[in-house]
């Protein structure tokens, strides 16, 4: 009975002492990433020559860098640019119906990013649409799915919605690659 009582309390210990080996060699490293995306930005206002409406899908790349400061929790600094000029209709506005024009609007935010699993981050930020023809402060929400392909690298592809405050409302499907620096 002794020898039992032993034996049990040996692998106990042993296997407490492997468990917490195995989760210092997993032990978080706050790290930096920088991702790089294509992707489509949606507006529905938009808005054309002839004064038309009409849904807009235009191109656009994105340029992520977080700062992953725990497990679950990153701030980072996202920027979109459309790489076109369009029309839109200022519908957010109480005076509805303006027509703002936009060339190449380059739209950045300060996010935060909540990861609770594997894949899945969740983003909450704000920051400003920024072109030529005037800047905008916007919201900004997104989902991003994040598959590791190596230690160092991940394909993401994530949806974002940025509200432009008293302007218009867009959103973007995009993927890309991000490069983690450990």
């Amino acid at each position: 009975m002794k020898f039992i009582q032993l034996l049990t309390i040996g692998l106990f210990f042993s296997t407490t002492i492997v468990l917490a080996q195995e989760e210092n060699h997993h032990a978080f490293k706050p790290h930096h990433s920088l991702g790089l995306m294509i992707s489509h930005t949606q507006i529905s206002q938009g808005v054309q020559s002839n004064g038309d409406k009409k849904w807009l899908s235009l191109p656009s790349w994105a340029i992520n860098y977080n700062f992953k400061f725990s497990p679950k929790w990153a701030v980072g600094l996202h920027t979109d640019i459309i790489v076109e000029d369009f029309a839109v209709e200022e519908h957010l506005k109480s005076s509805s119906g303006e027509v703002l024009e936009r060339s190449y609007p380059i739209a950045t935010a300060v996010m935060l990013s909540y990861k609770p699993g594997k894949h899945f981050s969740y983003m909450l930020g704000s920051g400003g649409e920024f072109a030529h023809t005037g800047d905008l402060f916007l919201f900004r929400i997104g989902v991003e799915y994040g598959y590791h392909i190596s230690s160092n690298w991940e394909l993401n592809a994530n949806i974002t919605n940025d509200l432009k405050v008293n302007a218009y409302n867009s959103w973007a499907i995009g993927f890309g690659i991000t490069r983690v620096f450990h």
